[in-house]
């Protein structure tokens, strides 16, 4: 399983597509509209905005290429034929994306303190770690979902953008949604990214808050079991083979 999370890693990090939207361009977007606007409030916003941004689009389009790129190569077919499991797999590369998504955050949270002077307290640092650990695991898992409801690569990216933008768009990351109408921020409060969201606004100013941060993280960490479990169970180790049936087999240790 570590030799799986290595190459996963390494292999994500050699990636330019994968390091321009991941890095390149959740700094750059952070440094315009943070010079731009130099409002030291907003910036703090900002940079929650731009963290769960980040690993939303990160972990389930680039996880759902991915996927879909290892399947269409064989590597899962190959993979198959071991004893490693589908939850081990589905482990390995959930813990790569992770170690990715906190390489991508500690990026970003020093351009913010360099450019921005955006200042934060080491609680706010421990508390956003774990928003990120638990929030990159659950869209990870919904990237996973994606690939394996697809068929091909523009399936895949349809699928992607139908669950990563409606999250983004009906969550409070950059605006507030107090004036949206009801339907919208009922939406809102029944799919993670808006909890997600809530809870890194929460480590960025934790003074009095704290009760309400847990809330927020207890159903995050819901959304998360229920993502991996979904993640575990639609897992198609090619495209032909129908994917609980052969999740099912491929955790009792043989092949359907």
């Amino acid at each position: 399983m570590i030799t799986v999370f290595t190459t996963m890693l390494k292999g994500m990090l050699r990636d330019m597509h994968t390091l321009f939207w991941t890095i390149a361009f959740p700094v750059l977007l952070l440094l315009g509209l943070g010079l731009y606007f130099q409002q030291p409030a907003y910036s703090v916003k900002l940079l929650g905005g731009i963290l769960a941004m980040n690993v939303l689009l990160g972990a389930t389009m680039v996880t759902a290429f991915n996927v879909m790129s290892h399947r269409n190569r064989g590597v899962y077919k190959l993979l198959r034929a071991t004893p490693f499991s589908t939850s081990a797999f589905v482990a390995a590369m959930t813990a790569a994306r992770t170690a990715l998504s906190l390489i991508v955050s500690a990026v970003t949270i020093t351009a913010a303190r360099l450019f921005l002077g955006v200042s934060l307290s080491p609680l706010s640092l421990l508390l956003m770690l774990v928003v990120l650990l638990i929030g990159t695991v659950c869209f990870t898992a919904i990237g996973f979902i994606a690939a394996n409801l697809s068929r091909d690569e523009s399936n895949v990216n349809m699928i992607s953008n139908l669950i990563s933008f409606p999250m983004l768009f009906t969550s409070e990351a950059f605006y507030s949604l107090q004036q949206a109408p009801a339907w919208i921020q009922i939406f809102g409060s029944l799919q993670p990214f808006h909890y997600f969201v809530q809870a890194m606004n929460l480590a960025l100013d934790p003074i009095g808050s704290l009760p309400q941060f847990g809330i927020s993280m207890l159903i995050l960490a819901l959304f998360t079991v229920i993502c991996l479990g979904a993640a575990v169970l639609t897992f198609r180790w090619d495209n032909e083979a129908p994917a609980r049936r052969n999740s099912a087999a491929t955790m009792s240790g043989g092949p359907s």
